[in-house]
């Protein structure tokens, strides 16, 4: 028969099965057990046993994302990495990020596993790890991951007509205006006749003041200019997405492959039509080219909300789309 704790007291009976089973709890314990012949005659043993708790530590987080030392991530990233603890207990975790190694604390008792950065710089290495808590207490700390921003190349503009400031982007061997152009030249539109669209997205201009509405050392792209940036982006059906904003929100979602790998930054502006109607903000993006297609219509780069690829085809020249200059070389 057992004493499990070495009190007074026996848990068991005799009995003759040789081996019996109990939980303990953390601490320390005297077990006895006694055995006893037929003809009665018993012995004794006394054994010290030290119980710790059976909880394991969780695991060392991993799988970070994005993967540790990757290049070329966007601006507006989630983070976030796996762990597991073994004894399937929930976990908090005390987050670290930013741009000194080691990275400074952003999160204690965190209970998602990733979080949300929308606001990175461009060029910049950034540093970031986590430590795993379970609900006893136990914890593991994971190693330091980093990754780096992509490295675009920008610029500026001052427009010496209106003093207004543009930042700009070099994509290839080209720099062009990684904002659309908001001069107040002749025929041009606010998107609704509301200034407040002029402001988030600039104006929008029928070709023919397009075609004058640069500032100096700058001019409306050439559809041979626009087609070599879709081709140095990796084809129109890659550019698209490459191309088009995602960090601003302005598009409708799903805003399809949008990434502004490019910088370029494109945002949907719409389009007004010449008896005054305006349509499509936050669906469309388009740009007018100098290329003629035929008496009445231009060559345009068009964007869409729900499509990756990049458009260069033929639109109505009376019609008001959004600008975007490119340096002259």
């Amino acid at each position: 028969m057992w004493n499990w704790e070495g009190d007074e007291f026996f848990d068991t009976q005799y009995a003759l099965k040789k081996t019996a089973d109990h939980k303990y709890a953390p601490g320390d314990y005297m077990v006895t057990l006694v055995v006893k012949d037929s003809r009665g005659l018993t012995d004794t043993a006394r054994i010290p046993l030290q119980v710790t708790s059976s909880n394991l530590s969780p695991e060392i987080p991993d799988n970070p994302r994005p993967a540790h030392n990757a290049e070329n991530t966007r601006i507006k990233l989630s983070l976030g990495w796996d762990c597991i603890d073994p004894d399937g207990d929930m976990m908090l975790y005390t987050v670290f990020f930013g741009t000194t190694n080691p990275p400074e604390q952003i999160y204690t008792n965190y209970a998602q596993n990733g979080f949300d950065k929308n606001n990175l710089e461009y060029k910049t290495t950034y540093y970031w790890k986590v430590i795993a808590k379970d609900v006893k207490g136990n914890t593991t700390e994971g190693p330091i991951w980093t990754f780096s921003t992509l490295n675009l190349n920008f610029g500026s503009l001052t427009d010496a007509r209106d003093g207004q400031n543009y930042t700009t982007i070099e994509i290839g061997n080209q720099w062009w205006m990684a904002e659309n152009l908001n001069y107040a030249g002749n025929t041009s539109y606010c998107y609704n006749d509301d200034p407040s669209f002029c402001n988030k997205y600039g104006r929008l201009y029928t070709w023919e003041s397009a075609l004058s509405a640069c500032p100096d050392g700058w001019h409306l792209p050439t559809k041979d200019e626009f087609v070599a940036m879709i081709d140095h982006l990796g084809g129109k059906e890659e550019a698209g997405g490459m191309l088009k904003d995602y960090e601003s929100d302005q598009w409708r979602e799903p805003n399809t492959g949008a990434s502004n790998l490019s910088g370029f930054g494109a945002l949907p502006a719409g389009r007004r039509y010449d008896h005054g109607l305006s349509t499509g903000s936050g669906y469309y993006a388009q740009f007018y080219s100098s290329t003629e297609y035929q008496t009445n219509e231009a060559y345009n780069l068009t964007l869409g909300y729900d499509y990756n690829t990049a458009f260069v085809y033929n639109y109505k020249k009376k019609y008001a789309i959004s600008v975007r200059c490119i340096m002259n070389q």
